[in-house]
């Protein structure tokens, strides 16, 4: 968990964003997240803020920030009193309606919409309650890609609490594959998927990336999610993009508007196509395909 918060000075939405990119791509080390928050409704109020496990160096900070955007940026830092940040943030979430699907916590079990795919998802201590606008543009990926395509085979990369692929084995009726770092998030992924009666659709493992010698016997895979970060994002994209089938599609998020050229770039040069992005807020979506062999008949 975080412990130690780095906040910039109220500035313009465009310097927030340039901020927050050059936070994640040359801080070292890097912040366990970045995020771009507007102040007030004054486009002139927004702040880049950043999460270190370690008490991060301001000045050296500063400096490099300062000669990188070529703006004066004032930062300050504040220490993050130990509780359960998750726990804290579910407080006031309402359910979400993300397409078909409606998503909501366990205080909202008598209190959510009766419509579509309703996911009961519960972070504990994972991350990710479907409420986050990543989680949303890869919803209306996953219900996109779905209209066209045959999948049979999912990998949810980075899984969190496993919504995204509890998702996909409810909206698809397949078998999925998820996997996180975190021992706790693939504990949390498989109590969801028991709660969301998709136990038996789901398996769930500690893995770094693809490191993993399931995730690749159980290649190549029609439809992969990976809603990470930025920089994860591109570091992944040599080992994951062999993974996807001939026709099949990888749903990428975790990044934002302003950095998505250079995760896009990553994954185009190892021969996969866009094919669609969703946009929500400040959040970016995108979708690849790896095409068919020309000798090759793309039916499946």
């Amino acid at each position: 968990m975080p412990q130690h918060i780095l906040t910039t000075n109220p500035c313009p939405k465009a310097d927030a964003q340039l901020i927050s990119s050059l936070l994640e791509e040359t801080v070292i080390p890097a912040p366990l997240a970045v995020s771009t928050d507007r102040v007030t409704a004054n486009e002139n109020t927004w702040i880049a803020t950043a999460y270190f496990d370690e008490q991060p160096d301001i000045e050296l900070i500063r400096q490099l920030l300062a000669d990188l955007s070529g703006l004066e940026i004032q930062l300050e830092t504040s220490q993050l009193q130990p509780q359960n940040w998750v726990e804290e943030s579910l407080k006031g979430l309402a359910p979400v309606t993300a397409g078909r699907f409606c998503i909501y916590g366990e205080h909202d079990r008598n209190n959510h919409p009766q419509t579509g795919i309703e996911l009961e998802i519960n972070a504990g201590t994972a991350f990710g309650t479907g409420h986050h606008g990543t989680t949303t543009g890869c919803l209306m990926a996953l219900q996109s890609i779905s209209k066209y395509a045959h999948i049979k085979s999912v990998l949810d990369i980075g899984c969190g609490t496993g919504v995204l692929a509890i998702a996909a084995a409810r909206l698809l009726k397949v078998h999925c594959l998820a996997s996180d770092i975190d021992p706790e998030a693939v504990r949390v992924t498989k109590n969801n998927a028991v709660n969301n009666t998709a136990g038996p659709l789901i398996r769930a493992i500690t893995a770094t990336g693809v490191d993993n010698k399931l995730i690749h016997s159980s290649a190549p895979y029609d439809l992969i999610f990976a809603n990470i970060l930025a920089r994860p994002l591109i570091a992944l994209a040599p080992d994951a993009a062999p993974l996807v089938a001939p026709g099949g599609h990888i749903i990428l998020s975790g990044l934002t508007s302003s950095q998505q050229r250079w995760v896009a770039a990553a994954w185009r040069a190892q021969g996969l196509l866009p094919v669609n992005k969703f946009a929500i807020d400040d959040w970016s979506t995108l979708v690849f395909t790896r095409p068919f062999p020309a000798n090759k008949n793309p039916a499946r």
